[in-house]
């Protein structure tokens, strides 16, 4: 892909109305540059012709008068500053200047005047251009030049040229500035849909676009909200139809809890108890699968509630671990000592079980926990011994039902789902990395509310 084809929309919009200002903006310039050059030019010609003309007839005048008094009739003219003037009479030429005289007169000029014609002609005088001027002097057996220097029109010229450069740079400048303007306010609904799809991905399906009056955007935005409505409408009937299976299911739990009740009181050859061991085994996990799906659903269907109090974390987990004999686990703290979050104590201790769960299901047991507060979130670490979960999973594992490459492994593909609704509820995320040395770490963040 080409590096125009990487850059962001916006961007191009705003080099694309750069260029089209800087290349609009550069031709006009360009345009009016060689228009006053050449106006200019024209008018200094011109100016120095007519100035070129007096001066030969006062010349004339003069040698008309006196022949032999040619400095004189020179005298008499008015040449320009830096100019210079120059009358041939017979073989001898007479100057304005000492610094000046036949050797700055070009030889084309020269030819054409001794064919009685005059003749006008741009030379180089001192590293500047100048325009000669010759003219016959009739009636004098003589030839008048004038060298006229337009330095002033090149310095103009230079002063003009500046001036659109400036003005070429002040346009493409102007263009990025309405290509950014125009481009914003064109992608404006884009940004707009793009942050509800956010927070549509977030769980806010109540999330519209609001209505618009252009009639080319008003077909996104009602397309875009049908399509939000069907999603709510299909995610609410999914989550009934969970929820009304859920609950039938635990009537025939309840039987089947009572019969194994009884079945254990009766029955006593050890084939029979065996038997009986793994059906309570099952039934205990099919009674976690229904709670797990029955909390699931209630979050998913925006109907869960937080029971918010105050929570030392670091207590919060060392209970934990005593409850359910993983007393062997190490905790690293640098908590404040007692200080307490508003947290529903319920909850996170799931979630945290369920992460530890994990950790015995697939990564060899948790080795460490870590109670942490980073940039105002109460961190929660915990690390196994496990091989860790490869990159492609780490999102996958956070789904319902979704079950490591160990298949076999007990569970019922619900806790860690559970996990990112619980800790979603107040506010934070779970993810999984790899852990310095080997291993997963899990990783819940919460945002720290004092209490």
């Amino acid at each position: 892909m080409s590096l125009l084809g990487r850059m962001a929309l916006r961007r191009r919009a705003m080099l694309a109305f750069g260029l089209l200002a800087l290349v609009v903006s550069s031709i006009v310039a360009i345009v009016a540059y060689e228009v006053t050059r050449s106006t200019l030019i024209s008018q200094r010609e011109t100016g120095a012709s007519r100035q070129a003309f007096l001066n030969a007839r006062s010349v004339r005048a003069g040698l008309l008068s006196d022949v032999d008094d040619p400095s004189g009739a020179l005298a008499r003219t008015q040449t320009s500053t830096g100019g210079l003037g120059l009358v041939r009479v017979g073989d001898t030429w007479f100057s304005t200047s000492v610094s000046g005289g036949r050797s700055e007169v070009p030889p084309e000029l020269l030819r054409t005047l001794d064919e009685g014609s005059a003749a006008r002609q741009r030379v180089e005088r001192s590293g500047e251009v100048a325009i000669a001027v010759g003219v016959p002097l009739a009636g004098a057996d003589a030839v008048y030049v004038e060298l006229v220097p337009v330095g002033e029109v090149a310095r103009t010229l230079e002063v003009v040229g500046r001036g659109l450069l400036a003005a070429v740079a002040g346009a493409t400048a102007a263009g990025l500035a309405i290509g950014r303007w125009l481009s914003g306010r064109i992608l404006r609904p884009v940004r707009e849909t793009a942050a509800a799809a956010d927070e549509i991905n977030e769980g806010h399906l109540d999330r519209r676009l609001e209505g618009v009056e252009d009639p080319d955007l008003r077909p996104l935005v009602e397309a875009f909200n049908q399509m939000v409505d069907g999603l709510q409408a299909r995610i609410d009937r999914e989550s009934r139809f969970a929820s009304d299976v859920t609950h039938e299911l635990r009537s025939p739990l309840a039987t089947m809890d009572a019969a194994l009740s009884v079945a254990n009181r009766r029955v006593d050859d050890p084939a029979g108890r065996e038997a009986l061991d793994v059906l309570g085994t099952e039934v205990a996990r099919f009674r976690s699968l229904i709670l797990d799906l029955l909390e699931i659903g209630r979050a998913e269907a925006g109907v869960a509630e937080l029971a918010l109090g105050p929570v030392d974390p670091v207590d919060l987990v060392q209970h934990l671990l005593e409850a359910t004999h993983r007393e062997d686990i190490e905790v690293v703290s640098s908590w404040e000592p007692g200080r307490v979050v508003a947290l529903d104590k319920r909850r996170i201790g799931q979630a945290v079980v369920n992460v530890l769960d994990n950790a015995d299901n697939y990564g060899g047991g948790a080795r460490t926990i870590t109670i942490a507060e980073a940039e105002e979130r109460l961190r929660i670490e915990v690390d196994d011994h496990g091989p860790g979960v490869p990159e492609h999973e780490r999102q996958y594992i956070f789904n319902r039902f979704a079950r490591g490459a160990e298949s076999s492994a007990p569970g019922t593909g619900l806790g860690l789902a559970l996990v990112a609704e619980h800790v979603r509820l107040h506010g934070g995320t779970v993810t999984v990395t790899d852990r310095p040395g080997g291993g997963a770490r899990f990783v819940i963040e919460i945002p720290v509310a004092d209490r």
